[in-house]
């Protein structure tokens, strides 16, 4: 458990689950937890798999028909993150590159066949990093060594978030930073942002859009909803950052359908 690390298979938590995570509520048994945002629309099929097994093994009670808060540990996260279609590709190139090195060692020994390989790998990794791009430190002991394979590049982002309300109303800008890595993470610390500037700790991700572009362009922007999505924003804020452009993040909140509570006309008859 992300709070007290005991075993749920074999004792049951007695730690409040309302509570977010964090390290001054978690153990030393628990050194990291990692916060995501569970989309039902646009999650991997095979991260949402695995979240629906965890969900019934220790009967969590989420509803997945709607947007879900959710922290991982260590483990559970670097499994959750080899699930994703980027990490799939990555092995499919793998097992591709696995396959030629075979072939060439039959060929030519097994020396030339190695070198090609070891040229691939070299391009493939050098084409991937940037310079605003660091990559996450590990800082996990030796029973958590599986981990450390799995540090992923993160990205930090610096932009300004505007939140248009929907009576059409702008409320004043505010700065943030904050290091990601996937689109998850990211929208995960949008909604702290916004609720945090509202004052409304019921809003959630279905209550508003969430669009980005430079501070200095003209237009809505572009819709920040997908992995798609996702992968155009670190492209963009890349190239923005370098001409040291400020990135917006708008907010349009949607508007909430009010009940309207009917009054019954009571007749009253004179006899």
């Amino acid at each position: 458990m992300l709070y007290c690390g005991i075993n749920l298979e074999k004792d049951i938590c007695k730690c409040k689950k309302t509570v977010k995570p964090t390290r001054t509520n978690r153990t030393v048994q628990v050194k990291t937890a990692y916060p995501r945002m569970f989309n039902p629309t646009s999650s991997n099929h095979k991260q949402f798999n695995f979240i629906k097994s965890k969900n019934e093994c220790f009967q969590y009670g989420y509803d997945f028909k709607k947007n879900i808060q959710l922290s991982f540990c260590s483990t559970c996260n670097s499994s959750y993150q080899r699930l994703s279609s980027k990490n799939s590709n990555s092995s499919n190139k793998s097992n591709l590159t696995e396959g030629t090195e075979n072939t060439e060692e039959k060929e030519t020994g097994g020396t030339k066949g190695t070198d090609i390989a070891k040229i691939i790998d070299l391009e493939a990794t050098s084409s991937e990093i940037s310079t605003t791009i660091i990559q996450s430190e590990s800082k996990y002991n030796n029973s958590e060594t599986e981990n450390e394979s799995d540090a992923e590049l993160e990205l930090e982002v610096n932009y300004k978030l505007v939140i248009k309300q929907a009576d059409g109303t702008i409320l004043p800008a505010k700065n943030y930073s904050v290091t990601i890595s996937e689109l998850d993470e990211f929208l995960f610390a949008i909604q702290n942002n916004i609720t945090a500037l509202l004052k409304d700790k019921e809003i959630n991700a279905n209550d508003y859009n969430v669009s980005f572009k430079s501070e200095k362009a003209q237009g809505a922007g572009t819709l920040l909803v997908d992995v798609c999505d996702f992968e155009n924003f670190k492209s963009e804020y890349i190239k923005l950052a370098a001409a040291k452009k400020v990135v917006l993040i708008l907010i349009t909140m949607k508007k909430k359908e009010k009940l309207v509570k009917r009054k019954k006309k009571v007749n009253f008859y004179l006899l």
